[in-house]
C-alpha cells in the first residue's frame, strides 16, 4: 500500500502528464498523427491510470482504519473508579433518661375482654384474658369500660411524672370519656406509672394506645 507521501506524488505525476498529454492531442487537432500524438495519448492513459490507482486506494484504505479503531482496546481512565462506600447500621434508639419503655411505632391493641401489663417487656405486653387466673395485668378493656388495676387519672395531653404523682385517681373511666386523645396517668403493679393516650377507639371491640412507662424512682 502506498503511504500518504508518495501517494500524493504519484497523483500530482499522474494529473501533470494527463493536462500535458490533453494540450498536446488539442494542439494536434486537423494535424497528420506523429511522435507527439502517441506521446500525448501515452500521457493522458498513464496520468489517468495513476490518479485512478491513487484514487481507489484511498477510498480502501479508509474502512480499514474504521474497523480497527473499534475494536481498539478502552483507554483506561483515572479519577472515574467507583470507590466503595461504607455501610453504617444505627443502633436501636434509647429510651429517654427516667423512661423504661415505650410503644414508639408499635401501638399497643387492647382487645374487648382483655388485659395489659405496663410493667411487661414483652412484645405483646403480657396480654392475658381478664377472666383467666393470671390477674397481672394494669389495664383491661370490657368494651365499654376502661379500667385499672391499680386506678388512673384523666390527665393533658403530654402529663409528665410529677403530673402524674400528683393526679387524682379513679379505678376506671367509661362512655364519653373513652374517646380518641384522651390521656391518662396509670399506677402500675410494678411500683411506677405510666401515661397513655387513647389514639384509635372502636366502641365494644378495641382500644389503641400509645404508651410511656417512667422507670420506678426510689
Amino acid at each position: 500500500m502506498l503511504s500518504g507521501s508518495a501517494s500524493t506524488a504519484a497523483l500530482v505525476i499522474g494529473a501533470v502528464a494527463l493536462l500535458i498529454g490533453a494540450g498536446l492531442v488539442v494542439g494536434k487537432i486537423g494535424k497528420p498523427v506523429d511522435k507527439v500524438v502517441l506521446l500525448a495519448v501515452v500521457g493522458i492513459i498513464a496520468g489517468t491510470a495513476a490518479v485512478t490507482v491513487v484514487a481507489t486506494r484511498a477510498a480502501t484504505s479508509t474502512p480499514g482504519r474504521a474497523l480497527e479503531t473499534s475494536n481498539s482496546s478502552p483507554v483506561p481512565t483515572t479519577g472515574s473508579s467507583t470507590v466503595p462506600t461504607a455501610t453504617t447500621t444505627s443502633a436501636p434508639p434509647q429510651e429517654a433518661p427516667g423512661v423504661k419503655r415505650t410503644s414508639k411505632d408499635r401501638l399497643v391493641q387492647l382487645t374487648r375482654g382483655y388485659g395489659v401489663d405496663l410493667d411487661s417487656a414483652a412484645l405483646d405486653w403480657g396480654a392475658v384474658r381478664t377472666n383467666e387466673g393470671d390477674q397481672r395485668y394494669d389495664l383491661s378493656y370490657d368494651g365499654y369500660s376502661f379500667a385499672a388495676r391499680e386506678d388512673l387519672a384523666p390527665v393533658k395531653a403530654g402529663a409528665t411524672f410529677d403530673d402524674c404523682v400528683a393526679a387524682g385517681y379513679k379505678s376506671q373511666v367509661s362512655g364519653q370519656d373513652v374517646a380518641p386523645d384522651a390521656t391518662f396517668c396509670v399506677k402500675t403493679n410494678g411500683r411506677t406509672f405510666a401515661r397513655v393516650r387513647l389514639t384509635e377507639v372502636k366502641t365494644g371491640d378495641l382500644l389503641v394506645l400509645d404508651v410511656l412507662v417512667w422507670a420506678p424512682k426510689s
